[in-house]
């Protein structure tokens, strides 16, 4: 019988400095990719929430505002956060409900901007206020999402990334 060992020798000085230097090189390269597609990932979740609300009757950019990215862990996390108190029902709309009256009368607005499938009260509507009474039934709104394709389109970028500065 032949002896069909292997041996593999590997000099360890020589391999540990090239191990330290790729781990250098790797960290800073991973640093670059997060940092590069956590603020991929807001710029594609504004221009997501610019599209969707480009015709509506708000244009204060409230929700565009307040989407922010953070760095952390030593540039090891990126983290991106739509702080405006209704980024989750835009993002995922929501079910009809029920609005009731708390502070006021009735419950009032501009006819010009009044929802669609809303009762006006013809009264009103003649002086250009929209007034709906005491309860009203809202029929939800769709979803709009921005946050989840930019959270996609921000894990593809990265993967690219990684890929070209681990050639």
């Amino acid at each position: 019988m032949s002896d069909n060992t292997i041996t593999l020798q590997i000099d360890n000085t020589h391999f540990k400095r090239d191990m330290e230097r790729f781990a250098k090189q790797s960290e800073t390269h991973f640093k670059k990719a997060i940092r590069e597609a956590t603020f991929r990932m807001v710029k594609h979740a504004k221009l997501k929430v610019r599209n969707y609300t480009r015709s509506s009757k708000v244009k204060s950019g409230f929700l565009i505002n307040n989407i922010t990215p953070t760095i952390m862990s030593n540039g090891l996390t990126g983290e991106v956060i739509s702080k405006a108190a209704y980024s989750q029902a835009f993002e995922e709309g929501t079910r009809p409900h029920g609005i009731v009256v708390k502070n006021k009368k009735v419950l009032a607005g501009p006819y010009r901007g009044r929802p669609s499938g809303w009762n006006v009260s013809k009264g009103s509507a003649g002086m250009g206020f929209a007034t709906y009474g005491k309860k009203v039934h809202h029929p939800g709104t769709r979803p709009h999402p921005f946050m989840y394709p930019a959270w996609k389109y921000a894990i593809q970028e990265f993967e690219k990334l990684m890929r070209a500065a681990l050639k």
